[in-house]
């Protein structure tokens, strides 16, 4: 409905192992950080870092069951520059570690 939201969406979905802060991602689409985040808001129902954190984990759990790649792997390639900040998100969202959710899983 709002293409700036749009465009900020499908660039999260493209390129969710990037180093997004919320300035980068306003920038690209061109607008204000607070403009973005209000947009995104009211549109998604949450600002635009917390969408990324769950859709990340949201890809890493796919990866997770239909890949054998190792947990480090999956979680750099999804935005994460360590296992244990990953593993900490990852059981917040899922409640289970990635080991433990993958291995229930499979």
């Amino acid at each position: 409905r709002d293409p700036y939201v749009s465009h900020a969406m499908a660039l999260l979905h493209k390129r969710v192992g990037d180093c997004w802060t919320m300035g980068a991602l306003a920038k690209e689409v061109g607008l204000s950080r607070s403009a973005l985040a209000e947009r995104f808001c009211k549109l998604i129902g949450m600002p635009p870092m917390q969408y990324l954190a769950s859709w990340r984990i949201h890809v890493a759990a796919h990866e997770l069951v239909n890949s054998h790649k190792s947990i480090l792997q999956v979680a750099q390639e999804v935005g994460y520059e360590s296992e244990a900040s990953f593993t900490r998100a990852f059981k917040r969202l899922m409640s289970a570690p990635p080991a433990t959710w993958r291995r229930s899983r499979i």
